[in-house]
């Protein structure tokens, strides 16, 4: 048989062999349960201030647009008035929680 549909079909279908976990007796398992603790209550307090963060944004684009309104009619509605024919940046980058792997251009 063909060599290659062989290689895919163990790829693509056995199962992922898995390391049998380390089994932590004593100190070991309290200092490891310990760690595991800190980091859940980190990666919460991380999930809880963005979205707090976020609630905070989302309130302030609300009194805004409410101002707008009050302000003005015509600037409201426009504001609101989606454009069929959207035009990106040649330059837009995607949001990432993360910072470019290349840096920062000072040459732009």
């Amino acid at each position: 048989g063909d060599t290659r549909l062989e290689v895919i079909r163990r790829v693509l279908f056995e199962p992922a062999r898995r390391e049998k976990p380390i089994q932590l007796e004593g100190e070991a398992l309290e200092q490891h349960e310990t760690i595991e603790r800190a980091w859940k209550l980190h990666k919460m307090r991380s999930r809880e201030q963005r979205e707090r963060s976020l609630e905070r944004q989302f309130r302030a684009m609300n009194a805004a647009m409410t101002e707008l309104e009050k302000t003005s009619d015509r600037l409201y509605k426009g504001a609101l008035v989606k454009s069929r024919h959207i035009t990106y940046p040649k330059q837009a980058k995607i949001p990432t929680e993360t910072p470019s792997t290349q840096g920062w251009d000072y040459t732009y």
